[in-house]
């Protein structure tokens, strides 16, 4: 169904994007040191590319900036985001959800427009490579124009490799601003217990799926095929993200499908060799990973691999799509212990150019620069008639997009959806006029900004009249109501009511049959599959339950139609939990019974940073739940995570001391109090704090699942952090040696390794 929704008419695409020009940007009165941007994506499977945004976002998040990414899919699991996650319904544009911020970053070209469109904040686009820069000479006229079109479009646009640069000037003749790809250190390193795997099983590696034709997974089964006739006992071992269209069985011996991070570190590390058969690559990050975990490296000469691999120094390079002298080369490291060593060597020296620290202080200067502009206002405040005030939107994010478009529009008309509580088992929203001027354009401008409603203001004498009546829970005379209008026009928001009347007066057989006449459309409205999932609860069925989620969970909000249930996923994940729990009707309006589904809630409310409805959630489910000792603590450490993202630091510590009720105190707690007196610069304390943690022994079974960091390598180099601002640079150079001992692959530590040595320290000083 993904593939159906998101396949567009390409030409009717491209016509509509040539009304768009380029923002006019002007220097801002006031430029923040911090800034919030928005990542739009749409792609979210397991792949360096969205690795790659994943990690720009999660360190930038790091530095102080706020940051949010924009995409259709459901927060992915595979990778752990730490910044704010918006899901798009698929039936409309990645844009329209774009929140009120200072920088938006298109992922793909196709985005480029519409977010220029939106006049929220200057675009910068991130090419990562595709079909578009590789083979440009393949591409139609049209396509071309329209490419170059949208490259034009952006502010900066920001590449990942030397090769890539020189594509983007060459075929869209457009300057493009260089930032390598990075390794996380902490999952990618060389194995410390290679001599304890001596005995392992004997390998060669390859990644990349099999259904991607560039990425030359069956020239490298064609090598190994090769190399076989040799050493038949070779096995081949293949990492790919989605099941393979062919096993290869004679040649493959194991296939890991999406395996995680830390397990694909483990393969490099126990691996012979990495070969890497892609046709083209920006920049190769599987090449770099394998280098970082001393794995030795064949990789094809696929363009992005030329920024930092040299043949014969630190990897073995072929020809593109030549299998022949691939089975040469692994035959060649394979035979020759010394060249595996030398290349080993040499690839782990390569790495420590690409470390994440430097490169994510390069990237975040660039966006820093480009946060000194704003899109430059063409209209005035004064010359709209606007409907709301700024309380009446749901935060003050919200007001401000809203004020936005109105500076910067040439629309006439801005809509937006307007949240009514009609019943108790949702809300919904209505698209309404917000602001218009009169002007000699008459479009609609549609701002995905909510705005809380009054009933007794519905311009429309129908809905209005249709409201009142459902709230007064009047069903019966709602149906004949709906009936009766239905008659007259056929409105899928009429017949959505309906279906719920007749719901509420236990006509199921009949709100079945309609909601199956609306499913049957061509457009597919997600409010009728959340009625469908509350006619479920009412017969007491759990078969279906899944399958009718799983819809909802791609479709998401209905906000292309004039009005439509919100939050609808979080309202079904409810449900679905409800119905699943024996098939019992305990949907209670408005309520949530169960202390597990509260914790859910009271998560998904952290996890989209309503912090205040969060903390009074957690405190309710402290109240109320005392079976767990662990859950109670976890339920303590969100809420005083909650109080430190709003700067309350007085209050978060205090929540932190409330653990230590049921538990002795753990270097996690420990950690976090002195890091909140780190910011508060109150560098006593923290010692106190931090030297507490490491004076902790962690336990010694698995009665709780523990922060690792924070009980061995973390409060030393707090501790190093603390001495050095208070003037004790000797000091600090020594839990920095701990801390090295600990952990020897942590970047930060190594880098204040690098800084003692400018100031003479050296590791046998404290000998």
């Amino acid at each position: 169904m993904i593939e159906e929704i998101l396949k567009e008419n390409v030409d009717k695409r491209i016509e509509s994007n040539y009304d768009i020009t380029k923002e006019i940007l002007v220097k801002k009165r006031q430029n923040n040191k911090f800034y919030h941007i928005v990542y739009v994506m749409s792609n979210t499977t397991i792949c360096g590319a969205a690795k790659i945004i994943f990690e720009h976002a999660n360190r930038l998040m790091r530095l102080g900036n706020k940051v949010t990414i924009v995409a259709y899919f459901p927060k992915p699991n595979w990778f752990n985001i730490e910044c704010n996650y918006i899901q798009v319904p698929f039936t409309t544009k990645l844009s329209m959800c774009i929140p009120f911020c200072d920088l938006i970053v298109a992922t793909y070209y196709t985005h480029i427009g519409d977010c220029v469109r939106t006049n929220i904040a200057p675009v910068i686009y991130f090419e990562q490579g595709d079909y578009h820069l590789f083979h440009f000479d393949r591409l139609l006229d049209k396509y071309k124009e329209f490419i170059k079109l949208q490259f034009s479009l952006a502010n900066s646009i920001i590449t990942v490799s030397n090769e890539a640069a020189k594509l983007i000037k060459k075929n869209y003749s457009m300057d493009s601003h260089v930032i390598y790809n990075a390794i996380d250190n902490n999952t990618f390193h060389k194995n410390t217990l290679e001599e304890v795997n001596k005995e392992r099983e004997k390998y060669i590696l390859i990644m990349g799926s099999d259904k991607l034709n560039f990425k030359g997974i069956q020239d490298v089964v064609t090598a190994c095929r090769i190399v076989k006739t040799s050493i038949p006992e070779m096995r081949v071992y293949w990492i790919t993200p989605v099941i393979p269209s062919t096993y290869n069985e004679d040649i493959i011996t194991k296939v890991f499908i999406s395996p995680s991070q830390k397990e694909i570190a483990r393969l490099y590390q126990n691996a012979e060799m990495f070969i890497s058969g892609s046709h083209y690559e920006s920049f190769s990050l599987p090449v770099l990973e394998a280098m970082s975990c001393g794995c030795p490296v064949i990789t094809t000469d696929s363009i992005g691999i030329r920024d930092y691999v040299v043949n014969y120094y630190n990897a073995l390079v072929t020809k593109v799509k030549d299998s022949y002298e691939m089975a040469q080369k692994i035959m060649e490291l394979i035979n020759n212990d010394s060249l595996r060593k030398i290349l080993i060597e040499n690839g782990l020296k390569t790495v420590r150019k690409f470390n994440w620290n430097s490169i994510i202080n390069e990237l975040n200067n660039h966006y820093n620069y480009i946060n000194m502009y704003q899109v430059k206002n063409i209209n005035s405040i004064e010359d709209w008639t606007i409907k709301f005030q700024d309380i009446d939107f749901e935060n003050e994010e919200e007001y401000l997009k809203f004020i936005s478009i109105l500076h910067t529009t040439q629309r006439d008309k801005v809509y937006v959806p307007v949240i009514y509580k009609v019943i108790n088992e949702f809300n919904i929203a209505r698209w309404e006029l917000a602001a218009y001027r009169y002007v000699k354009c008459n479009d609609k401008e549609y701002c995905y900004t909510k705005v809380n409603g009054d009933i007794e203001s519905i311009e429309d004498e129908k809905i209005k009249n249709l409201y009142i009546i459902l709230q007064a829970s009047k069903y019966n005379e709602a149906i004949k109501y709906l009936r009766n209008r239905l008659s007259i026009e056929d409105n899928s928001v009429y017949n959505k009511w309906l279906v719920y009347g007749l719901l509420k007066t236990n006509k199921l057989d009949e709100a079945i049959q309609l909601i199956n006449k609306e499913l049957n459309k061509k457009e597919k409205y997600s409010d009728f599959y959340f009625l469908y999932l509350l006619v479920l609860c009412k017969q007491k069925h759990i078969e279906k339950v899944s399958e009718i989620f799983k819809e909802i969970n791609v479709l998401g909000e209905g906000i292309v139609y004039e009005e439509f249930i919100i939050d609808i996923i979080s309202k079904a994940e409810e449900i679905k939990s409800y119905i699943k729990n024996n098939g019992r009707n305990i949907i209670k309006e408005g309520n949530i019974s169960k202390m597990e589904e509260m914790y859910d809630y009271a998560m998904r409310l952290f996890n989209n940073r309503l912090y205040d409805e969060a903390i009074n959630s957690f405190i309710e489910f402290i109240n109320e739940y005392n079976d767990d000792k662990e859950k109670i603590i976890e339920a303590y450490r969100k809420i005083y995570l909650c109080y430190y993202y709003k700067q309350m630091y007085d209050e978060s510590r205090l929540y932190c001391y409330l653990t230590f009720k049921y538990t002795l105190p753990r270097a996690e707690e420990c950690c976090f109090i002195g890091f909140t007196y780190l910011k508060e610069k109150n560098y006593d304390k923290a010692i106190f704090w931090y030297e507490l943690a490491t004076s902790l022994k962690p336990p010694r079974n698995n009665e709780f699942i523990i922060d690792k960091d924070s009980w061995t390598w973390k409060p030393y180099v707090q501790l190093c952090v603390c001495y050095y601002q208070q003037g004790d640079a000797k000091k600090a150079f020594k839990y920095n040696e701990i801390a090295k001992s600990l952990n020897p692959y942590e970047e930060s530590i190594l880098q204040n390794i690098e800084f003692f040595k400018k100031l003479g320290y050296k590791s046998n000083d404290l000998l």
